[in-house]
């Protein structure tokens, strides 16, 4: 009887993913994806009412920077209901989480499962945000108050939010960086300018604006990450799943403004353009995202690199690889006249090195090898340690980008460049869950049973290191991690495991282990 009723719901589940294909209305989704679209709405809604308590720290709680659970200038912020509003954001990420493992498992099944009716789902989960501030991060108050500099001819490349002086854009910008200069591109300080001056100099309406590009921003991630799935031969709504309908995405880019998801959008478009055979389009697109944050110019080498097919030997490639960084450099030459803005970023990108966590191996090393020098009785600063460590994870990415590059025609080229992103995002000077999403949206666009899984760990991982205390909490858990590769791998060099034993074990979660 029971197995009898198992078929029949699995009939029932099918007849409703084929209906789909043909009728996308609001009502025919939610008949499939309603408890979706209803459990990941109420959990959006925990983290956005949660995170209006006065003493959030959520969200920022200076004066001016929302309209809603923000106490009066001059009052003392109210401590009622303190740890039960903590407390539900937490439930709420968590049963976000746990509904979008759900989705992608409901995904994998159905094969095919149009994008148009995933979108319904993005906007459910996505809406109630928009009554909560900016989540987990102040810097789209930094975003505004370079716009604003930026409109009075002021270089951020040059000063920090500070030389503002007492105005309404300054006060909401974390004092940590009153005095940096910007490491971002000259493209997205003249959109953030731009927005600046149409909203007239309002402080809160340019934050809302810059909030806005970053939503309309993702819907372009929404675009073109199915459209390089399906030129990769790869599912298009498991790709949407992954990338889009992220708690990394909605929560760390979307909800937080941040502009890496500009860059993204930017970038994926430039790569897929590239991928359809319009290189010089793609060269473009991927310059105009680099011209937001730096580290998208790696999709420019690719996309020199594969200009004249996967193919081609060493030598033949140098050419269209030259040629690719030509066309980069005529772009951001252009935007730097534009702009009026030059070329200052390039000598500000060290300003995130100065946020020390013991999530980053380059700083938990540093740490370690000051204690060890310590136990020795020899006295010394940090900072000598930081410089090496930081250097040698430099190094380190550097190889990495390098193995992966040669290595892009057994990888794939959009592959590659996902873990060339992990790679100098792991070994960067600072980890943050928004640089995580670089590579992991780019994955998403080739979502193998190996990539799907990584990219839900690394997911998870992401949004523990993104709340307050996080950070110490994914170190020790990936340090652990580490630990243990290292002694299985150990033990079965020397025998003491077996392999026959422990490779059916990792290849059944990752696929099949291939020889590099």
């Amino acid at each position: 009887m029971l197995s009898l009723l198992s078929s029949r719901n699995r009939i029932g589940e099918a007849e409703r993913f084929e209906s789909l294909a043909s009728k996308r209305s609001f009502a025919n989704v939610f008949r499939v994806f309603g408890r979706h679209m209803v459990l990941g709405f109420v959990s959006s809604l925990m983290v956005a009412l949660g995170s209006l308590q006065q003493l959030s720290p959520y969200t920022s709680k200076v004066p001016g920077s929302w309209w809603l659970g923000i106490a009066a200038y001059g009052s003392v912020p109210s401590s009622r209901f303190e740890i039960p509003a903590e407390v539900i954001v937490l439930v709420g990420l968590g049963i976000g989480v746990i509904v979008w493992l759900d989705l992608l498992r409901i995904v994998r099944i159905h094969k095919k499962t149009p994008v148009a009716a995933l979108w319904y789902i993005g906007a459910a989960w996505l809406l109630p945000l928009a009554i909560a501030g900016p989540l987990f991060s102040r810097d789209i108050y930094s975003y505004a108050a370079l716009g604003e500099m930026v409109t009075h001819h002021i270089s951020p490349y040059s000063y920090g939010p500070n030389v503002l002086g007492g105005t309404s854009y300054l006060s909401t910008v974390d004092p940590f960086w009153g005095n940096a200069k910007t490491p971002y591109g000259p493209f997205f300080l003249g959109i953030s300018a731009l927005i600046t001056t149409v909203t007239l100099h309002h402080a809160f309406a340019t934050m809302v604006g810059l909030r806005i590009l970053a939503l309309v921003s993702a819907v372009g991630i929404g675009i073109y990450v199915p459209r390089l799935a399906g030129a990769y031969g790869f599912d298009k709504g498991l790709a949407f799943t992954l990338a889009v309908l992220n708690p990394v995405t909605i929560y760390h880019l979307v909800s937080a403004g941040h502009n890496d998801v500009l860059m993204l959008a930017l970038m994926l478009a430039g790569l897929y353009y590239a991928k359809i055979s319009r290189p010089v389009l793609g060269v473009i697109l991927v310059t105009l995202a680099a011209l937001v944050k730096v580290p998208a110019e790696i999709g420019v080498l690719y996309i020199g690199w594969r200009w004249l097919g996967d193919s081609k030997p060493f030598k033949e490639r140098i050419r269209p690889v030259v040629s690719a960084f030509l066309i980069s450099g005529i772009v951001m030459e252009l935007v730097a006249k534009i702009t009026g803005l030059g070329w200052g970023w390039i000598l500000a990108l060290s300003t995130p090195g100065q946020v020390r966590s013991p999530a980053v191996p380059a700083t938990a090393l540093a740490y370690w090898l000051q204690d060890i020098v310590h136990l020795a009785g020899i006295p010394a600063g940090l900072g000598g340690f930081l410089t090496f460590t930081r250097l040698l994870g430099f190094a380190i990415s550097g190889l990495g980008a390098l193995y992966f590059l040669t290595r892009s025609g057994y990888y794939g080229s959009l592959k590659a460049i996902g873990y060339t992103f992990l790679v100098v995002t792991l070994f960067a000077p600072v980890i943050q869950p928004w640089y995580i999403a670089w590579g992991l949206i780019l994955l998403a666009a080739v979502p193998s049973n190996r990539v799907t899984w990584g990219i839900v760990i690394v997911s998870i991982s992401a949004m523990v290191l993104g709340l307050p205390g996080g950070p110490p909490i994914i170190a020790v858990a990936f340090y652990v991690v580490v630990g243990v590769a290292v002694l299985v791998i150990l033990g079965v060099r020397f025998k003491v495991l077996s392999r026959d034993r422990v490779m059916p074990v990792i290849e059944k979660y990752f696929g099949q282990i291939q020889p590099i």
